[in-house]
């Protein structure tokens, strides 16, 4: 099955920036309506994000885990079902394959669902991150701060 590959900060949610408080989450209505439109095409969604601030040293992975938990259930009042979050938590210096725009996670998520990549797309708001990792994978990218029918 396709799946929607989605960054959060700056797409989902606003860029805190290093978002950890649950009290800080403000979810954008036009990534919930991207969501719903291919949630309702049968597509997996699929966060994907950078989270380098577990290994500065500014959240712990808890704190990041209550983020996104809150974060899940914000999306399900609002009509979205989540599959996955997949995150690294690396800083860019460290030159790990997970992060953005290394395909690593990605790959993890293939490996975990049975993902049909070439009917799959990646949305974001960087171009160098979020859609240089979709050029990799040879999928499209939509730039959510540019996509006017949604």
């Amino acid at each position: 099955m396709p799946a929607l590959f989605i960054d959060r900060d700056g797409t989902i949610n606003r860029d805190c920036p290093y978002c950890h408080d649950p009290a800080q989450l403000h979810v954008f209505r036009k990534a919930v309506r991207v969501m719903k439109h291919y949630q309702q095409m049968g597509f997996l969604i699929i966060i994907i994000t950078n989270q380098s601030g577990v290994n500065r040293g500014y959240f712990t992975e808890e704190d990041l885990g209550k983020f996104n938990a809150a974060l899940i259930k914000r999306l399900a009042h609002m009509g979205v079902r989540v599959d996955a979050i997949y995150y690294c938590p690396h800083r860019p210096e460290e030159g790990c394959k997970c992060r953005k725009p290394e395909t690593g996670l990605i790959e993890k998520a293939m490996h975990d669902f049975p993902i049909d990549i070439g009917h799959s797309l990646m949305v974001g708001d960087r171009d160098d991150t979020d859609g240089e990792m979709a050029r990799r994978l040879g999928i499209e990218f939509l730039n959510i701060l540019r996509a006017k029918h949604f």
